[in-house]
């Protein structure tokens, strides 16, 4: 069951009113009923996600700007919308074993936690244990993050390329 794609179907037949509220409502439910239907580890790795400590960007705003202005998630106005893709596409990836915020969209505001972690020492094993994206978006955000807006001698410069294995000292 791909709970993202189907969450996406419903959320575009209630907003072209196609479906009635209480329609949408009922078919939302129903949905997320069926994660019921994952198998005892994936229930686990659920388990450990919800209570464990991993970024959620919606603890640090649920309002966050997509980068990409065509993501799905750019047109959603309501915080419950945004909170049900999130759910859905995290439900997806621990459904495919991928890492829990697999092809969410990318935020400024994760950028700038990313950046409070490598200013702060934290081991790339660190980064990508907390923020559940691959190695390659991860070091796409840090690569970002370190075009031409720093002199090189910059601590976060400096922190930066050891995570990214630039320099002599990772």
């Amino acid at each position: 069951m791909n709970f993202h794609y189907e969450l996406k179907k419903i959320l575009s037949a209630r907003d072209s009113g196609s479906i009635t509220k209480i329609e949408f409502e009922k078919r939302k439910k129903a949905l997320f009923e069926l994660k019921n239907n994952l198998s005892d580890e994936k229930k686990i790795l659920l388990k450990r996600f919800n209570d464990g400590n991993f970024f959620k960007i919606e603890e640090v705003n649920i309002h966050f700007k997509a980068k990409n202005p065509r993501s799905k998630f750019a047109t959603l106005i309501s915080a419950a919308d945004k909170l049900d893709l999130l759910k859905s596409k995290r439900l997806d990836n621990i459904d495919k074993n991928k890492p829990i915020n697999s092809g969410l969209p990318d935020s400024y505001e994760e950028g700038k936690v990313i950046s409070e972690f490598i200013e702060g020492g934290e081991s790339r094993q660190a980064i990508l244990n907390y923020f559940q994206r691959s190695e390659s978006v991860i070091n796409r955000i840090i690569k970002e993050k370190l075009d031409g807006q720093l002199e090189d001698n910059d601590p976060y410069i400096i922190a930066a390329k050891k995570i990214l294995g630039h320099t002599d000292n990772s």
